[in-house]
C-alpha cells in the first residue's frame, strides 16, 4: 500500500496536501475561536489559511457582504519547505466599514471545478473604535 501510493507524485502530493489543511488548520487576528471573529470598525483584521496552491491548484475564495467588509488585499505565501505537496498560507485582509455582525464565507476549490473540497464560515461582530 505504501509503495503504491508513494510511486504515485500525484497521489503524494494531495495527501499531504489534505494532511496539511487538517493538522495546521486556520488562525487569524482578533478572534476567540476559529468561526469568530470581534473586529473594530476600519481597523484591518487578517484571516489566513493553509493552502497548496503551486502543487494542488486549490485556492481560497472569499464570499462577503461589501456593506460591512472590504478585501484590502490579500496574497499567497509559498512554503519554506521544497517537499512536494507543501502548503503555503493564503493571507486576507479585511477592513470593517460598518458595525454589525456579517459573515465571511471561505471556500477551498480550484478554479476549474464547481465543488469546493473544504468550506469555512466566520462570524463577523463588528464594533465602533
Amino acid at each position: 500500500m505504501t509503495t503504491l501510493l508513494m510511486s504515485n507524485p500525484i497521489r503524494v502530493a494531495t495527501v499531504l496536501f489534505l494532511t496539511s489543511v487538517l493538522v495546521l488548520g486556520t488562525w487569524h487576528n482578533s478572534c476567540a475561536t476559529d468561526d469568530e471573529i470581534k473586529a473594530e470598525l476600519g481597523k484591518p483584521f487578517r484571516i489566513v489559511l493553509t493552502a497548496a496552491i503551486g502543487s494542488t491548484g486549490y485556492s481560497w475564495s472569499a464570499e462577503f457582504d461589501k456593506a460591512f467588509l472590504k478585501l484590502e488585499e490579500s496574497w499567497y505565501e509559498k512554503p519554506d519547505s521544497k517537499l512536494l505537496g507543501a502548503s503555503g498560507k493564503q493571507v486576507f485582509v479585511f477592513v470593517p466599514s460598518r458595525t454589525g455582525n456579517t459573515t465571511i464565507k471561505m471556500r477551498l476549490a480550484r478554479p476549474w471545478e464547481s465543488s469546493s473540497v473544504e468550506a469555512k464560515v466566520y462570524q463577523i461582530f463588528i464594533s465602533p473604535n
